[in-house]
C-alpha cells in the first residue's frame, strides 16, 4: 500500500472536516444513536488519527477502537492523539491492508470506516472487503472518496488536461492492483446495492484556496502524477501549476464521496 507522510495528513485534515457530508454523518448518528450498547469499530488506512479524531465524539457509547495502517510511525501518532471518552478503548495493529485477510480483521467489528482509503484499492480488494462486510451484516462508513473532479481558477483547458492525467495515474496500482481511482464511488455504491445494503451516500468535496497550507504540496502530487503519465507535456503541466500557485486567493476545488451503508432489513 502506498504511505503518506505525517505532514501531509495533517494538512489535509484542515479540508478534509469541514468537507465531509453532514447529511451522510446525520446517518451515522442515528444508526449509533439506536445502538446502546459498546460498539466495535475498525478504522483501516488510519493513518495519523484524522479520521478517529473526527468520528469519536459522534458516539455516546463506548467504542472499542481498532486503527489499522501500515505504517508503525503513523499508529503511535494516532494512538497519542486520539480522542478517547473514559469508557473508550483503542489498539492499534501494523498490517498491510493489500494483503490482509479482510473477514479476519473486521471480525466482531459493529461499524467499518475508512477515509481517503478506496480511490487506492482494486475491484477484486473492495469485492472482499463487501463481501466480508455483508457476510457480518456489518455497518461501512467511507468518506473522502477522490471521484475525479478537479477545478482551479488557472486556464481551464489546462486543469482539465492535468485532471485527466491524475485520473489515469490514479488507476494505476497503488500496491492493491490496478486502482479504481475515480471511478470507485460508483463502484462502491454498486457493490452495497447488490449486497441488499441501503446506502446513503454524498458529495464531500475540498474547497481550498492556492495560498492555503499544505496547498502546495497537493499540486506537487499532482505534477509529479500527470508527468509521470506524459512527460512530454511537462511544460504545460508546470505552466498551470504556477499559474495555480501564483494567485493565493485562487480557489482549487476536488471532489469527494461519502458513504454510510447498513444491510436493508428483510
Amino acid at each position: 500500500m502506498t504511505g503518506f507522510s505525517d505532514t501531509w495528513l495533517s494538512a489535509r485534515a484542515a479540508w478534509d472536516g469541514p468537507a465531509r457530508n453532514r447529511t451522510v454523518e446525520a446517518a451515522l448518528r442515528a444508526w449509533a444513536a439506536a445502538r446502546p450498547d459498546r460498539l466495535v469499530i475498525v478504522d483501516l488506512g488510519a493513518g495519523n488519527g484524522n479520521n478517529q479524531r473526527h468520528l469519536a465524539p459522534l458516539f455516546s457509547q463506548p467504542v472499542d477502537w481498532l486503527l489499522v495502517d501500515n505504517d508503525p510511525a503513523l499508529l503511535t501518532a494516532a494512538e497519542q492523539t486520539a480522542v478517547l471518552k473514559e469508557a473508550d478503548r483503542i489498539a492499534c495493529k501494523t498490517v498491510d491492508l493489500a494483503s490482509a485477510d479482510l473477514a479476519k480483521l473486521i471480525a466482531g467489528a459493529d461499524l467499518v470506516t475508512a477515509s481517503a482509503l478506496f480511490d487506492l484499492v482494486s475491484a477484486p480488494w473492495l469485492g472482499r472487503l463487501l463481501d466480508a462486510l455483508a457476510a457480518r451484516g456489518t455497518a461501512l462508513f467511507s468518506v473522502l472518496t477522490y471521484d475525479g473532479r478537479m477545478q482551479t481558477d488557472a486556464v481551464p483547458a489546462d486543469t482539465e488536461t492535468v485532471r485527466d492525467l491524475v485520473n489515469w495515474h490514479q488507476r494505476t496500482d497503488k500496491g492493491f492492483g490496478p486502482a479504481l481511482g475515480p471511478d470507485v464511488a460508483v463502484a462502491l455504491s454498486r457493490g452495497l446495492v447488490d449486497r441488499s445494503y441501503n446506502p446513503s451516500e454524498g458529495d464531500s468535496d475540498w474547497c481550498l484556496r492556492s495560498g492555503d497550507p499544505g496547498a502546495a504540496e497537493l499540486i506537487r502530487g499532482w505534477v509529479s502524477a500527470a508527468s509521470e503519465m506524459a512527460p512530454e507535456n511537462s511544460p504545460q503541466i508546470d505552466a498551470w501549476a504556477a499559474a495555480v500557485m501564483t494567485d493565493p486567493g485562487g480557489l482549487i476545488h476536488v471532489g469527494h464521496r461519502d458513504h454510510f451503508a447498513v444491510p436493508r432489513i428483510s
